[in-house]
């Protein structure tokens, strides 16, 4: 499996697996509904989700492209324009959802930062690199002195050379890979409790991202940061994330430690997810494995298993009822399928 396997140290005890982490959550998200109105009808994006965060833990969601994992981290920051939220996100026992602006502006990038998809979208075009990163501290009061100093200290830490120089460059002079070190620049010169990354490796070749991935769990885990990790690939959370959660149509259909779900996954769409992944071991073969099909669309959903189309295991219960998530009888972890328990049992299924 191509995966980005790391020997780093750990300075808190990963949780135990299939159970959400044993510490008091940084982060509780309860019956997580996100719908919007659209012309052809309600969509909905998210369908009931629930999750924790502990201090210092780093989560994964990943899933395909419409799954709701990135409209799920948006509405973690109260980010999302013209939907209907439902549920609760609590962080510290403080509902989001119900919190003041004034409050939520307060929390927005010193207790929660994000790290966005595009750098160069989300990056001020005709602002100086350095006046972008050293802004968190200035909006709080710390003087432009002291500001730009850290500011050139974390740009530095986050590997942009020469960083008394570059901090009057534009964000035009900067790579792609350089201008995702600046958004993490900017997330973490605050030392928020929580990162919520949206997918920060997308479009970076794969040492670029290795090496993205790697400065992000080296910062947090210096600063004791907790990390929501949002990505389309498996491959490239197994030396990251701490627990995983599997996202389709909306549902997440399967919750692990990331250790079980990649070797003792009981759900057909992640096992279809890994199975897609390339190998570096044995022979090469001369077409990846996909899953056939495409995923349903959020405006008209199918009344049982969202994956049921698409899954090579599917019977009639799959077309009729939607299976809750729950962990079978002899399983570890939590899984959205009617056979968890079946499969959990064959010797043939990929582990």
């Amino acid at each position: 499996m191509n995966t980005l396997k790391s020997d780093r140290p750990r300075s808190a005890p990963a949780p135990q697996p299939g159970a959400d982490a044993q510490r008091p959550p940084l982060l509780e998200v309860r019956n997580l509904t996100i719908s919007f109105d659209a012309s052809h009808g309600l969509v909905r994006a998210v369908n009931g989700m629930n999750f924790t965060v502990a201090e210092n833990e780093r989560v994964g969601i990943v899933g395909e492209s419409g799954s709701g994992k990135s409209v799920t981290a948006q509405s973690l920051l109260g980010l999302l324009q013209g939907a209907t939220i439902q549920g609760e996100i609590l962080f510290e026992g403080r509902d989001i959802n119900k919190m003041p602006p004034a409050e939520l502006r307060a929390l927005r990038g010193w207790d929660i930062s994000y790290v966005f998809q595009d750098p160069l979208s989300a990056l001020d075009p005709v602002r100086t690199i350095g006046d972008q990163v050293s802004q968190p501290l200035r909006l709080r009061g710390v003087s432009k002195k002291e500001a730009w100093a850290r500011a050139i200290e974390m740009l530095a830490k986050v590997g942009i050379h020469d960083p008394a120089r570059r901090f009057g460059d534009y964000p035009h002079q900067f790579s792609g890979g350089m201008r995702q070190r600046v958004m993490i620049a900017i997330a973490l010169i605050g030392e928020p409790r929580l990162v919520i990354a949206d997918e920060p490796t997308t479009a970076l070749d794969v040492r670029v991202q290795a090496k993205i991935i790697d400065l992000l769990y080296t910062l947090t885990e210096e600063q004791g940061a907790a990390v929501v990790f949002i990505t389309h690939d498996l491959g490239i959370l197994a030396g990251f994330a701490d627990r995983m959660m599997v996202m389709y149509a909306g549902r997440v259909m399967e919750k692990a430690s990331t250790e079980d779900l990649y070797y003792r996954s009981i759900n057909p769409y992640t096992l279809g997810l890994l199975e897609s992944l390339p190998r570096i071991e044995g022979p090469i073969s001369e077409k990846l494995t996909t899953i056939g099909g495409r995923p349903p669309s959020p405006s008209n959903l199918p009344s049982g298993c969202p994956f049921s189309a698409r899954c090579r295991y599917v019977q009639d219960i799959c077309r009729e009822s939607a299976p809750a998530l729950e962990t079978p009888p002899s399983g570890t972890h939590p899984s959205a399928c009617h056979f968890s328990e079946w499969l959990a049992e064959q010797p043939g299924v990929l582990r």
